[in-house]
């Protein structure tokens, strides 16, 4: 019997061995013995190397600035160098692109790239007959100099744009090449906007000011990233109602807010911050609209803070921040995301604000500060939802050029509100699609809380918030509570009318003496030498 066991015994232990084995097999067919190492490599597919001349002209770093920020605004990482710098990187990618203006190309960069198996796009209008001899492709290109180019292109489903810019340097190319599209012509010659054979991309001609221009690089740098056939991923746009203030008249507000609900528009309300007073039955009844907006589909961003001191600490603007998102919050109203300048994506202090907000809008800066110090878009990296202000190609709000990422419509709230129901068909008549900033999640930290939604649910440090709306109570007779300062102005007020009183009436008594004066004067001069006159023989009635 003892027997009998322990060979069943030895039996399970035999099948549990082999179900063992049967299971490190199929891990290791799934796994490869290589895959740990593989995950430490860099992630090819995604990044994108940035490399430029070492100098370049004021125009061609302008140039570069835009297309950098283009690059963040699609979500890629980018990694940004020169291109003495990029030695030794190029294996890393799958993906480079050149902005190039000059005429020549390092030596080592050449070598380096016909040893690799990565993909260039070269932008910028400079001589490429050095890359294209590396890369064994016999194209022969014409480079113009001082022109002017008459750009065509077709953005999507659109109809064709066209423009006229001025451009220091642009190549152009009269072979027939796999993959082309746009149109440039100048002095006569005519040649596609973009072309591709093998590995080799070219933009003819690139100039930041053109709307048309930034279109069709984002475009095209989607579809060159882009791994299928297909179309590449479209991007929404959101309709905003920028620089929303307390005082700003509620009536008006709601006109827009009760537009919108009709018209089943998605849309976001960017308010001002407010630091003082917010207990004012203004700052209520603001807040009051605000959250019947919310509750009936509209989202609320916050405004940065301006920031006015040469030397602003960080510590200094989180507060503010706490205190602005603290004074809506207790009325109910919870700003989801921030509106902050383009320029803090490239600062250290902007970025360590907006590390605050998982989403962030921006609006275009006055002056481009980006900067190739960190060597990489370090805001990629902080995995912000960014959407970026839209690029239109007229003052229609319907020709909203972009599609490869998230784009902002800033519509002003003092627009009467014919005119803004007519802005609002032009936008739904646009190719791009709308979007509600619901559908996405969003976290907000400040120095005492943590604003959160997740799935249709709202929470503030952990706790589900109604968004529900209510009609807000007030109190018959509100105490402003001025404190002494406030004391001191009525004060003064008060004495103020006192004193212009008392000035009135010294000035209508004063005005009554230089009457009286003036008609004792007539009196006495001008009466008595009429008399005398009579006496000399004049004749007297």
């Amino acid at each position: 019997m003892m027997f009998k066991n322990r060979k069943k015994s030895n039996s399970d232990r035999t099948q549990i061995i082999k179900i063992i084995m049967l299971v490190l097999l199929t891990i290791s067919m799934l796994f490869p013995s290589n895959a740990a190492s593989a995950v430490e490599e860099p992630i090819k597919g995604k990044d994108i190397l940035f490399i430029y001349d070492e100098d370049l002209s004021i125009k061609g770093k302008e140039n570069v600035a835009v297309i950098a920020d283009i690059l963040t605004y699609m979500g890629y990482g980018t990694s940004y160098r020169t291109v003495n710098e990029s030695s030794g990187m190029l294996d890393n990618f799958d993906s480079i692109l050149f902005y190039h203006e000059s005429d020549s190309v390092s030596s080592t960069f050449l070598e380096e790239l016909e040893s690799t198996s990565c993909k260039i796009m070269m932008v910028g209008g400079g001589s490429p007959d050095e890359i294209l001899e590396t890369l064994k492709l016999d194209y022969s290109p014409l480079r113009l100099r001082e022109s002017v180019v008459k750009i065509s292109y077709k953005v999507g489903h659109r109809e064709t744009e066209t423009a006229l810019i001025k451009a220091d340097n642009a190549i152009m190319f009269q072979e027939d090449f796999r993959y082309s599209s746009g149109q440039m012509e100048a002095m006569g010659k005519s040649s596609p906007l973009f072309v591709r054979g093998q590995r080799f991309t070219c933009m003819g001609v690139f100039d930041n000011e053109s709307e048309i221009l930034k279109a069709a690089l984002s475009e095209q740098i989607s579809i060159w990233k882009w791994p299928f056939d297909n179309e590449p991923n479209s991007y929404p746009q959101y309709i905003i109602f920028d620089n929303v203030y307390p005082f700003f008249s509620n009536e008006r507000l709601m006109q827009a807010v009760r537009l919108m609900d009709r018209k089943g528009i998605p849309y976001s309300i960017t308010v001002m911050p407010v630091y003082q007073n917010t207990e004012y039955p203004a700052m209520k009844h603001f807040c009051e609209v605000l959250s019947y907006a919310q509750s009936k589909g509209a989202s609320i961003i916050l405004k940065a803070p301006l920031i006015n001191t040469e030397k602003p600490s960080l510590e200094d603007i989180n507060k503010r921040i706490t205190t602005a998102i603290d004074a809506y919050n207790k009325y109910g109203v919870y700003p989801i995301a921030i509106e902050a300048p383009n320029s803090w994506i490239h600062e250290s202090l902007g970025m360590d604000v907006l590390k605050r907000f998982s989403t962030v809008i921006l609006y275009p800066d006055k002056k481009n500060s980006w900067s190739d110090s960190d060597g990489y878009n370090t805001v990629y990296s902080d995995g912000h939802h960014l959407i970026a202000p839209a690029v239109l190609s007229n003052s229609s709000l319907d020709s909203n050029l972009i599609k490869t990422y998230p784009t902002a419509l800033f519509l002003d709230i003092n627009t009467d509100i014919e005119n803004l129901e007519e802005q609002i068909e032009q936008i739904q008549q646009s190719e791009v699609s709308l979007r509600s900033l619901w559908l996405t999640k969003h976290t907000v930290y400040t120095n005492d809380r943590v604003v959160s939604f997740r799935d249709g649910i709202l929470t503030v440090n952990g706790k589900v918030q109604s968004m529900e709306f209510k009609p807000f109570t007030y109190p018959e007779k509100f105490d402003f509570n001025r404190g002494i300062i406030g004391k001191m102005a009525e004060s003064m007020d008060r004495e103020n009318k006192r004193l212009l009183v008392i000035v009135t009436v010294i000035s209508i008594i004063f005005i009554i003496f230089i009457a009286i004066a003036r008609y004792q004067n007539r009196k006495r001069f001008l009466f008595k030498r009429t008399s005398e006159q009579g006496s000399d023989g004049g004749k007297v009635e």
